[in-house]
Order: structure tokens, then sequence, then C-alpha cells
């Protein structure tokens, strides 16, 4: 994992407005409180005038609230009622934003990891970091991209793929890499077998020295683009406590699993 200030891969094609309506929301939801006009522009270094622009259309739109006195935006209910039968016919059972909150603190406050496929990439979509992540230098910002053969997250969607879909995939990948980081496809088959073998992936060290990442597949229906859960930390709490956080992402993942489904715990390192 690697620091939100990181310079990160930006998808080609995209409209400037609505990527700024939809990153202002992801903020709210990782900072979780009202913010000002000054916390945007810091937080997503936007221009000032941008900024106050884009909110004080969102608030005429019924998503915003503003505070005259504070001075401070929130959400409204609207935000989280529009798209929330989406998760209600996915994710009947139970909340996953509630299913990833237990998994942190059942981790002793490591990183979740939320991750699904976005072309070339796995994107982050949801996550919950412990205040010293938050600080440190291997944060990561929700909604970050990053190559899919170079993340345990990432290496779990590509192993649900045939071996001619991952060389399609990974030749995109080195095209736009530098070519000291361009991963051998020989290289990414042994090691994309093995995570079918264990059930599992794991980096270390991908990003950051200091960290690695277990990740295992997330039950996803057909419809939607496929996705991958995992708890990142450093390396040597990963080594220590495998076959517990295994545990852990397992276990959190059966109510989405059907009950044919079989667990795959253990295994050698990915």
């Amino acid at each position: 994992m690697a620091s939100g200030k990181a310079s990160t891969h930006e998808v080609e094609g995209v409209i400037k407005s609505a990527k700024r309506v939809l990153e202002l929301f992801e903020y709210f939801a990782e900072c979780r409180r009202p913010l000002s006009v000054t916390d945007l522009v810091r937080g997503l270094d936007y221009p000032q005038s941008s900024a106050s622009a884009l909110l004080k259309s969102l608030t005429r739109l019924g998503y915003l609230d503003y505070d005259r006195h504070k001075r401070l935006y929130v959400p409204t209910l609207r935000v989280a009622l529009f798209g929330g039968w989406v998760h209600d016919q996915l994710f009947s059972q139970t909340s996953l934003s509630h299913l990833i909150d237990e998994l942190h603190a059942a981790s002793g406050g490591e990183a979740v990891i939320l991750g699904m496929q976005n072309d070339i990439y796995v994107q982050y979509i949801h996550m919950v970091q412990s205040a010293r992540q938050q600080v440190s230098s291997w944060y990561v910002k929700p909604g970050s991209l990053r190559p899919l053969c170079r993340s345990a997250v990432g290496r779990v969607l590509l192993s649900r793929k045939s071996d001619v879909e991952v060389q399609q995939l990974l030749w995109r990948i080195n095209a736009e890499e530098e070519s000291s980081q361009r991963m051998p496809v020989n290289d990414l088959l042994k090691e994309l077998d093995r995570i079918r073998q264990d059930g599992y992936a794991c980096t270390e060290g991908t990003v950051n020295p200091e960290v690695g990442v277990l990740a295992i597949e997330m039950p996803t229906p057909p419809t939607q683009p496929p996705m991958a859960l995992g708890i990142g930390g450093r390396i040597e709490s990963l080594r220590a406590e495998r076959e517990r956080y295994l545990e852990l992402l397992n276990k959190a993942l059966q109510p989405y699993r059907s009950p044919r489904s079989t667990l795959n715990k253990g295994g050698t390192q990915g």
C-alpha cells in the first residue's frame, strides 16, 4: 500500500465534472464528518472556486446540507438512498459496510480493503483504516487504482480468469509500465496457479517495503465487476497472524457464499 499523496493511475475518457462529484462523496465517506470548503480544497486539491461551485450545486440538488453558522457541508439521506436498492439486491443478508467494520475490529485495527476490477486495474472502492494508518506513509486513498498484477486483491481477481485472458491483460499492463516494473507472464501464471490452489493471495512489499496484503475472492453477482476482500498491514504482522486473518476473511464472507461453497483457509505463501 502507498500514501494517498503518491501519484496514481488516472482513468482515461472520464469527464472531469463527473469525476469530481464522485471524488467529493468518496471523501465524505472517508472522513465521516461535516466538511468545510477549505477541508475539501486541501483534501482533494481542487481550486477554491471549483470546490465552492460544486458544493453549492449539490446543495441545491438536495445531496448536501449546508450549516450557515458553522459553514460546514454534510451529505443528506438522499445520498444514502439513491443507491441503496443496489446494495439491497446484491447483499440483502447483511450490511457489507458493517461487515468490513467488524473485520477491521477483529483483525486488531488492520486495514481492510474491498477492491473491484476496473479494466486493467483493481480499484479500492471501500476501505477502513486506523488513525495511525491514515497518517502513515502507507495510507491508501479510497478510489485508488493499482495494476491488477501488482496487488493481492488484483491477483485474486486475475486468478478467476483463463490464462489467455490473463496474458491479454498483462500485455496491456506492461505496455504502460516502466521496463523495470514489467512482470514476466510465466511468473504471473505460476503465481495465479498457487492462488487458485491455496484460495488466497499474499503480496509483500510490492508498493511499500514494510507492508503486505492477504486477500480472498468476494462472491460477486455476475452483473457486477468481480471483487476481492483483503487485510493489509505490516509484513511481520501478516506472517505471524496469517492463519487467523484468513479465518477472519473466510468467516466474514460466509454469508455471501452459497451453501455449497467450501472454504480453503490453508496453503503456502502466495
